[in-house]
């Protein structure tokens, strides 16, 4: 049987005079309750047992999901009691450590037991109203916390913790009350033939409030694609509405048979009348997917760009005036061919407003479309945004549209190919003779060096994920690829079950220091479709490449 040290004597810290307690604890009222930054809410705290305790140390572990912590420490590192946190103090600010406090003097982290020196150090639960615990506070000497100034102020550390827990999850409502509403009001993706579209909006610094940029498509009866974008100038709920009445009543107009060249000045006419305050500008475009021919009208509007698939970029010049100017409208269309895997991106002047200089918005946008030329649709939409705003402050919203032709190539004599089909024992040598294979296979016809590239890419993070994921077993994972007329499909199989996670929701790219899951978000990104079957033991995922294959 183990004995615990005998506990040293301690001479005990100067009390705090009671102005400095009465001065410590009133700014504790104004520094702490409604604090939205967790840092300083906390190293403020830990200043000031500090100061009510004649310059203690302390240190404060915050209890996250799953029992995970991150660590704060602060105090005076001059005092022989900093040695008493020492085993904290080492951790450092440290996020993420699993960790529990056993009897007050050991803390276990990670599996690791890291013991307090005995009767050095005070281990004080920080409880909210309601008794959770928000993480525990570390204090040396102990006597600095049981007195009634440090006691007070851990209540005031409580209650701060509870209200800035509470503004978290209002903020999260809000958040998603926002994010709904801004769903309900956009169209959904159009079906219309040999056309890829794509969107990404980013909102201003608050993501709390809805704005002014706002798009609208819709397969015309004759098979043509209506797009339209607008920016309202105003922000929030009100803008959101005029905006809504904007692309409504150019729908309505376009429904209705109105020459494009006269859409904007129609438009103008109605809505001023109703609201004399509304400006806006916009871009109305009127697209045949038959023939790739797009007609371009603007009010206003920052010129929409034409991308294509070698990096070449050209702005549309598509003048005219704003809605709620005087002479509002378009002067005249502008025609623009869009060639196989040709992009046409329409934006908010947020976009390129963010550098303050809106040439080098233009230029940068320009730049960062022709790095992307070959994206689908969706994903150049976001990159564009991201691309474009990076490290710039976001003071107003910014809306991508992508509209691009996804015709076959043209006709060749060549036979359709047969199904390809390789069953392999799943090593880490296989991912790379599966690849060549396949690549073997879409040579013995023309399929196009960029997209040829997208399906091997596909092909091989589909073959990792098997690798990892299957037996082992002989013949236990299968690649197969085959055409189904424009289309190419590939298919692995493998007989371990395979990841939950394959089914991706939505086009958010994972966290940049993720360890995984990035090759699942690159097959989502560049495929058409992807499906996962489940039979058994063995499972099935499946991508579709639309319109990689020359029409016969």
């Amino acid at each position: 049987m183990t004995r615990d040290p005998p506990t040293e004597a301690f001479v005990p810290h100067d009390p705090p005079s009671l102005e400095t307690v009465a001065s410590v604890l009133a700014e504790a009222a104004r520094r702490l309750h409604g604090e939205i930054d967790l840092d300083r809410l906390i190293l403020w705290s830990l200043e000031a047992v500090s100061r009510l305790a004649d310059g203690a140390t302390a240190s404060f572990a915050l209890v996250g999901p799953n029992g995970m912590a991150t660590w704060w420490v602060e105090g005076n590192e001059d005092t022989e009691d900093n040695d008493d946190l020492s085993p904290i103090r080492d951790l450092g600010a440290v996020p993420g450590l699993r960790w529990s406090l056993v009897d007050g003097r050991t803390i276990e982290i990670d599996g690791r037991t890291v013991g307090l020196r005995p009767g050095r150090v005070a281990a004080v639960p920080i409880a909210g109203a309601a008794g959770d615990i928000h993480g525990t506070l570390f204090i040396a000497p102990p006597e600095a916390a049981i007195t009634p100034a440090v006691a007070a102020l851990i209540d005031h550390m409580g209650a701060a913790l509870d209200t800035h827990a509470r503004t978290l999850e209002l903020e999260a409502s809000r958040g998603e009350i926002v994010h709904r509403l801004q769903e309900a009001v956009l169209p959904p993706s159009p079906e219309v033939a040999d056309t890829d579209l794509g969107r990404h909006y980013s909102g201003a610094e608050s993501a709390l409030s809805t704005g002014g940029d706002l798009y609208d498509w819709l397969a015309l009866p004759d098979g043509e694609l209506h797009l339209c974008v607008v920016d309202i100038m105003g922000k929030g709920v009100d803008a959101t509405k005029d905006a809504l009445a904007v692309t409504h009543t150019v729908r309505m107009l376009t429904l209705d048979g109105c020459p494009l060249d006269d859409v904007v000045h129609r438009a103008d006419a109605i809505l001023t009348n109703q609201n004399p305050d509304l400006a806006a500008t916009l871009v109305v475009v009127r697209y045949d997917p038959a023939t790739g021919a797009a007609q371009v009208a603007g009010g206003g509007h920052p010129p929409p760009l034409h991308v294509r698939p070698g990096g070449e970029v050209e702005q549309i010049d598509a003048p005219g005036l704003p809605i709620g100017w005087p002479g509002a409208g378009s002067y005249g269309v502008t025609d623009v061919q869009l060639d196989r895997n040709d992009s046409l991106i329409v934006y908010t002047d947020g976009l390129i407003e963010s550098t303050r200089d809106i040439l080098e918005g233009l230029d940068r946008l320009a730049k960062f479309a022709s790095e992307t030329a070959t994206y689908p649709a969706a994903h150049q939409a976001r990159a564009l945004v991201d691309r474009v705003l990076a490290g710039a402050e976001r003071r107003d919203d910014s809306l991508v549209v992508v509209l691009r032709r996804r015709s076959p190539p043209a006709a060749t004599s060549q036979h359709p190919l047969s199904p390809f089909e390789y069953r392999f024992t799943p090593t880490t040598a296989a991912v790379s003779l599966a690849r060549h294979l396949l690549e073997d296979w879409l040579t013995r016809f023309p399929v196009p060096r960029d997209e040829t590239d997208d399906l091997l890419l596909v092909a091989s993070e589909l073959i990792s994920n098997a690798v990892r994921h299957a037996t082992g077993n002989t013949g236990g994972a299968a690649l197969r690829a085959w055409a189904e007329d424009a289309d190419v499909i590939i298919e692995v199989e493998d007989d371990g079950g395979g990841p939950s996670a394959w089914p991706v929701p939505d086009d958010e790219p994972p966290p940049a220091d993720l360890e995984r899951g990035r090759g699942l978000f690159l097959v989502h990104a560049l495929s058409d479709g992807v499906e996962m079957e489940t039979h058994g033991p063995r499972t099935t995922v499946r991508c579709r490449k639309r319109a990689v294959l020359a029409a016969r």
